[in-house]
């Protein structure tokens, strides 16, 4: 590929006087066969006798020879000797070459160290506008070009290379005119001017005459350069977008990738497909997944990076992961390697892997070749230890980027600033907001830090909040966010207890304002909630007008949790379900979906009406199927709504799984566990009398469990008694009754199971007529001093009396 810059070696006067070889490889460079030239080249510079003058001419032509096979590593190695010693035409095609690669930055300071001779050649200062237009900055690039063309009009490609970035920076007329002025003095250069004059017509809303200009360019590419070839699909793609639209702009650009896989100007063309994707209803990675699986390395690299960026667009956030990692193994020495350090750490920071994200950044930081990229991953850095709660960190890295990048420091001294607070180090804080103003006077930022601090103070019960919001109220009374220092006062005033100032304050919030307008009307519900005498009417009135008025707010799942709750206190069963489970479905993301769909559950099976059951069963499978600190007391929850249907061999099963669960259940939901199963299965021994073997096993079970406190235990071997007793094993009940009544007492004393079994026992004695036995029972429940000890001593007295019992 030749170079868009024409460099002049000073090698022409010694052409008559070139060894044989050295005359051969030019040849064949200018016959476009530089493979050859380059073998020629490298066994001629092995020859030992050969003279200064000599090397120094195959060392360029080498260069060259390899820039034009596509061997840009190759090519920067072989003029190393030369650049380095300062060789004005070796730094020029240095230059040129590392343009040829896409690395523009790079060749930008290049070729402005080159230009900044007065009798350099116009290829540097050509260079230096194609390289600051590549980079986006197209002002500069006229800033530099205008001066050459008014001291060499003769120039052409110089002229047109003006006029085109004319017309990048919208300066028609301007463009216009240069191109009148104009005559070609070659084919290529009457392209440029056809290219140029193209571009002008679509800057100029005439799209179709454009674009079939840039279609004739295409249709012939024989003997143009590859900047003209790029620019030509580009103006096709923009030509499409207004003609046909995004679905129909991708295809001259993916043609121009297919075709030129090594072109210096592959980076602008994928980013400006990257775009056009993302425009796309239904974009397709098969042509990137078809470049990145070719041997082309420059542009299965950019492919599979692309490939990833489409990814994420579409959130397909594993495979964009996966796509990234393979790009880490395949590509271990490409340019791109910081920006796909930075989408893994943007990944990440998407699924709250902080440290992930900084371990991403980490690596971005070593291959960062520039201050300005260096900063902006200081500044991603900054944000992923902010969100981990690493504010001092957080702070330095904000601050590092501010000194590294001028461009970045506005916004990184206010990150530094939200650091700060993030420390409740006020004094630190302060120091950042004075240097924003010393640096950015007119800044918007400034108040925004003013209304941070004073919400932090707020967030944090800082007495001094008050005190800084009602500044912030006074220093920028016209700002945007005023409603919002409002809010925060009147929220302030309601936590002291001060209703009615802040009844005052919301009152003076502007409700109009898209910020605050939905926390002004939630704020206005917790505040009539909080009147005593509460009326729930009112809290429910304002609550459904807070739903119909802000459906999108964020503050829609709190409000229905708040309506769920207050239905729910009126036993209004069928509204508080409804409240629940809506905030459930409708906001999967809510923090409260897992207690807001238990609660419907427990709305659904207070309700007396068909399907209520069942609602409630399923509900209760969606907070199980979340996996979270609900599971086990939903599986619970259904378990008893089985028992109560008769189903008792599903809730025995549902206990299991409570049971089986490791790392084993909370002591009271296993001893509820245990203790359900065992209802369970006494019931289904009205069929099966071995079942009731098995449920005295598990009341025994639960009752010696190390931890069981006195109620559990006292219920579990209740219930045993009973089962022994159904099972006419009367003798073993009474033990069992009794060691309730022997077992229990002391300061944990459990006194409802204890009276059960007490007077079940005295009730078998007294039927089998054992009235001393009886008695004995009664007197035992009768010492402490509980519930029924009144009632136990009264039976005692009154045994006695009728049946003569007095020793």
């Amino acid at each position: 590929m030749r170079s868009f810059a024409v460099w002049s070696f000073a090698v022409a006067a010694l052409a008559n006087a070139e060894p044989a070889p050295l005359v051969e490889a030019r040849r064949a460079l200018d016959e476009s066969i530089p493979q050859v030239a380059v073998s020629k080249l490298r066994v001629f510079l092995t020859a030992p006798d050969i003279s200064a003058a000599n090397r120094r001419a195959a060392t360029l032509a080498l260069a060259e020879a390899l820039l034009d096979a596509g061997q840009h590593a190759d090519a920067l190695t072989a003029l190393r000797p030369l650049s380095t010693a300062g060789d004005a035409d070796a730094r020029l095609i240095q230059a040129t070459t590392l343009a040829s690669a896409g690395r523009w930055e790079e060749a930008l300071a290049l070729f402005c160290e080159l230009g900044a001779d007065p009798h350099a050649p116009a290829a540097a200062k050509l260079g230096e506008a194609e390289s600051l237009q590549a980079l986006g900055l197209t002002a500069e690039a006229i800033a530099v070009l205008a001066p050459c063309v008014a001291a060499n009009p003769a120039n052409i490609t110089a002229r047109l290379r003006l006029a085109n970035l004319y017309v990048e920076a919208r300066r028609l007329s301007k463009a216009r005119s240069a191109l009148a002025a104009i005559a070609p003095q070659s084919p290529a250069d009457q392209k440029w001017k056809q290219y140029i004059e193209a571009r002008r017509l679509l800057a100029a809303g005439q799209s179709a005459p454009a674009n079939a200009i840039f279609e004739e360019l295409a249709r012939a590419p024989e003997g143009l350069p590859e900047s003209l070839l790029a620019a030509a699909a580009l103006g096709m793609s923009e030509a499409r977008i207004v003609l046909k639209g995004y679905e129909e702009a991708d295809t001259p650009l993916e043609t121009f990738i297919a075709r030129n896989s090594e072109s210096p100007y592959l980076e602008l063309v994928f980013r400006r497909l990257d775009e056009i994707y993302a425009n796309q209803r239904n974009p397709t990675e098969s042509e990137l997944l078809k470049w990145a699986r070719k041997p082309q390395l420059r542009r299965a690299a950019l492919a599979r990076y692309y490939v990833a960026r489409l990814q994420q667009r579409l959130k397909k956030f594993d495979k964009a992961a996966n796509t990234l990692a393979t790009f880490l193994v395949s590509f271990p020495e490409s340019p791109l390697l910081p920006a796909v350090h930075l989408m893994l750490a943007d990944l990440a920071m998407q699924r709250r892997d902080f440290p992930a994200a900084v371990r991403s950044l980490e690596a971005a930081q070593r291959r960062a070749t520039g201050d300005e990229q260096r900063a902006e991953i200081e500044l991603r850095m900054g944000l992923a230890q902010y969100q981990q709660g690493e504010h001092l960190l957080a702070a330095q890295s904000f601050r590092n980027a501010s000194q590294r990048a001028p461009k970045l420091r506005e916004h990184a001294t206010f990150d530094a600033g939200l650091a700060a607070l993030g420390q409740r180090n006020y004094e630190r804080f302060l120091e950042d907001y004075r240097e924003l103003t010393a640096h950015f006077s007119d800044s918007p930022l400034r108040s925004e830090l003013l209304l941070e601090e004073g919400l932090t103070q707020a967030r944090t019960t800082d007495p001094r909040a008050t005190e800084t919001l009602e500044l912030f109220l006074l220093r920028f009374p016209a700002h945007e966010r005023v409603p919002e220092a409002r809010l925060a006062l009147a929220e302030l005033s309601f936590f002291a207890g001060e209703g009615a100032v802040a009844s005052r304050y919301l009152h003076a919030v502007n409700a109009a304002s898209p910020a605050v307008g939905d926390h002004a009307a939630y704020l206005a519900i917790f505040l009539e909630d909080a009147k005593q005498p509460r009326n729930d009417e009112a809290v429910i009135a304002l609550g459904q007008r807070f739903l119909r008025e802000n459906p999108g707010s964020i503050l829609v799942s709190d409000v229905r949790m708040k309506l769920g709750q207050i239905y729910f206190r009126r036993d209004d069963f069928a509204n508080a379900e409804t409240q629940f489970a809506t905030l459930a479905y409708d906001a999967p993301q809510s923090p409260y979906v897992e207690t807001a769909l238990f609660l419907a559950g427990e709305s659904a099976v207070r309700q007396i009406n068909p399907g209520a059951v069942d609602r409630a069963l399923l509900l209760f499978d969606d907070v199980a199927k979340l996996d979270g600190a609900l599971k086990l007391y939903a599986r619970q929850q259904q378990a008893i709504v089985q028992s109560r249907l008769g189903r008792d061999s599903e809730a025995i099963a549902l206990y299991d799984v409570i049971l089986a669960t490791q790392p084993a259940a909370e002591p009271e939901l296993r001893f509820a566990a245990l203790c359900g199963k065992g209802d369970n299965l006494v019931a289904l021994g009205r069929t099966d009398a071995a079942r009731i073997d098995a449920a005295i096993a598990v009341f025994d079970q639960l009752a010696a469990l190390a931890g069981v406190t006195p109620v559990w235990r006292n219920q579990a071997l209740y219930k045993k008694a009973k089962a022994l007793e159904q099972l006419g094993r009367v003798p073993e009940a009474l033990v069992t009754f009794y060691d309730v009544l022997d077992r229990s007492g002391g300061p944990e004393s459990e006194y409802f199971w204890f009276y059960k079994s007490g007077f079940d026992a005295a009730r078998i004695f007294e039927g089998q007529s054992q009235w001393k036995s009886a008695i004995g029972i009664y007197e035992k429940m009768a010492k402490p001093d509980g519930p029924r000890s009144a009632e136990a001593r009264a039976r005692v007295k009154q045994l006695r009396l009728e049946k003569f019992i007095w020793e």
